[in-house]
């Protein structure tokens, strides 16, 4: 029997690319939609992996990556809006995207990345496009599993990492939330890259 294919979107980020080694793990065939499918070699040295160019903001392409797929992994985020790269362009249009045509293409499992806390009335624009990309992704997919994790640190995270450069540099360190903001950031750890099987 065939290993299940599974498409996830957003292969090569800090998330992304621990959700292809799992799945790897556990013999699942893995396709990695990404913006830049050369970055699979570098993430993946010892690994041939199915790595298909798609851009969440492109019907045609997203529709091919996810053509033939049992599951649907959408791991793709954004931090900071950059541009044409908004918080409602990525969280909630692209994630509809996304969605709709793993659902047209009969893909039976979706599983959308979101984050902790979203919610679609939040005064912060990050959380509120959060909560929006929920409700309109489930629109979309019905069936759709929904994963909000907390912040994440681990080898090449953007949180831990650049904190602790800052605090080697900087005489002083400004606290966020006036020092009240209260994180617990999950630890993920990087597997070693081996052949499945």
């Amino acid at each position: 029997m065939a290993p299940r294919k599974v498409t996830v979107f957003g292969g090569t980020g800090f998330l992304g690319h621990r959700v292809v080694q799992r799945l790897l793990e556990r013999n699942f065939s893995v396709r990695v939609a990404v913006q830049h499918p050369e970055r699979i070699a570098a993430l993946f040295p010892a690994l041939h992996l199915d790595a298909i160019q798609a851009d969440v903001n492109d019907d045609r392409s997203v529709a091919i990556a996810v053509a033939g797929a049992d599951g649907v992994v959408n791991a793709v985020s954004l931090y900071a809006e950059s541009g044409s790269q908004t918080f409602h362009s990525v969280h909630v249009e692209a994630a509809t995207r996304v969605a709709r045509l793993a659902r047209e293409a009969g893909v039976g499992r979706f599983v959308h990345v979101s984050g902790i806390g979203a919610d679609a009335g939040s005064a912060s624009p990050y959380i509120r496009s959060r909560g929006k990309g929920e409700k309109v992704v489930r629109e979309a997919f019905p069936a759709t599993m929904l994963i909000r994790p907390s912040i994440m640190f681990g080898r090449g995270d953007a949180f831990l990492i650049p904190i602790a450069r800052m605090l080697r540099r900087l005489p002083v360190f400004p606290l966020f939330g006036r020092g009240q903001t209260q994180l617990q950031p999950a630890y993920s750890r990087t597997l070693p890259t081996r052949s499945p099987g």
